[in-house]
């Protein structure tokens, strides 16, 4: 049948990236577009990313595509806005629906880096008093199909585009997930390969000037030049979670995620949830860790050190008329010095 034939694709994709990146600190800061990297919706956050084997709905966008077949409605929506570190805004929005025996689902990323004092060669110091403000967007199409009660399969494009001034990168890449419950174990296994894409290039006038060539007589026409800028990869990774329930409103989610240009991680977390007269609430944490498979010796501990530590949130969901109306807050630590915590606020409609 056609859903064995895309779990037995998946398989192999994920077993020849596993074999083919091994997760090291090597390749630490040689890779860009880390900005695909950091999780959306609040849920998300508070699991520390460890439920892609059971994450439905609207917040499977990100986190595995194949989810976003299970809703509980036939449309979902959803606005967060995160305070990420450095003074970085993060705002999302997202929209899925059920259409042609499938779910569509978009999702629009948006980060706010504050103005940016300019500086340049001749004014090192900015105090001309011009700023900049770059633009990190990220659009998200993605489209999942239910084969059976039991197993969902999901895929989702992303258009990434970062600017600076008149500099841009564009890329574009490609999340492919699968989802499958035990028919008789209360046990989920969820599989996804994120960010599978071409290199990115910065191009733009930016990286244009005028200069006159070195070692040349008075009167020499000036040169127009241009830099060529390196192209960088992309953060693809693979993800293997599972989920295991031992009673119906407790889940223990774990996942193992295999970086290409990092190390590898291990998540973890824990929701419990409730439902009482037509309203339904959830509470849960998680935290992560790094799997160091290198000889750490000589290694600053910038590099091997968890930026991220333990995190934790809750939420609740009441019917209005028709519709459902969710609010869901999630807050994670961050172990560096001079950086804030982060803070997830989700506003999630149903209909």
């Amino acid at each position: 049948m056609l859903y064995k034939q895309i779990v037995k694709i998946m398989v192999i994709l994920s077993l020849i990236i596993t074999v083919s990146f091994a997760g090291t600190g090597n390749s630490i800061g040689t890779a860009g577009a880390s900005e695909v990297l950091i999780p959306t919706g609040a849920k998300g956050v508070a699991l520390n990313s460890s439920h892609s084997a059971t994450v439905s709905g609207i917040d499977a966008l990100f986190y595995n595509p194949a989810g976003i077949s299970n809703m509980s409605t036939a449309t979902e929506a959803q606005f967060s806005n995160m305070d990420y570190i450095a003074d970085i805004g993060m705002s999302y929005a997202a929209f899925a629906f059920n259409m042609a025996g499938g779910t569509f689902g978009l999702s629009f990323k948006n980060f706010d880096f504050g103005d940016i004092r300019l500086t340049s060669w001749s004014d090192t110091n900015g105090d001309s008093g011009e700023t900049f403000s770059p633009s990190f967007v990220t659009l998200t199409f993605g489209y999942s199909k239910a084969f059976s009660d039991r197993i969902r399969f999901g895929v989702a494009s992303k258009l990434i585009t970062e600017s600076i001034e008149e500099t841009t990168a564009p890329g574009l890449s490609i999340d492919m997930g699968v989802q499958y419950t035990h028919n008789t174990l209360p046990v989920s296994i969820g599989v996804v390969l994120r960010n599978l894409g071409p290199k990115m290039e910065f191009s733009g006038n930016n990286l244009e000037q005028t200069a006159v060539p070195e070692n040349t007589e008075p009167g020499t026409i000036v040169e127009h030049q241009r830099f060529i800028s390196q192209a960088f990869e992309q953060h693809a990774q693979l993800d293997m979670s599972v989920t295991y329930t031992p009673l119906d409103n407790v889940n223990v989610h774990g996942a193992f995620v295999n970086n290409s240009y990092g190390f590898n991680e291990f998540h973890f977390g824990g929701e419990y949830t409730m439902e009482m007269a037509g309203m339904s609430a959830w509470a849960g944490g998680g935290l992560s860790m790094l799997s160091i498979d290198d000889d750490d010796d000589g290694w600053d501990d910038d590099i091997t050190e968890n930026t991220f530590g333990v995190s934790f949130g809750a939420g609740f969901s009441i019917p209005l008329g028709g519709m459902t109306f969710g609010v869901d807050y999630a807050f994670k630590t961050v172990d560096a010095p001079g950086l804030e915590n982060n803070n997830v606020l989700a506003f999630n409609i149903g209909f």
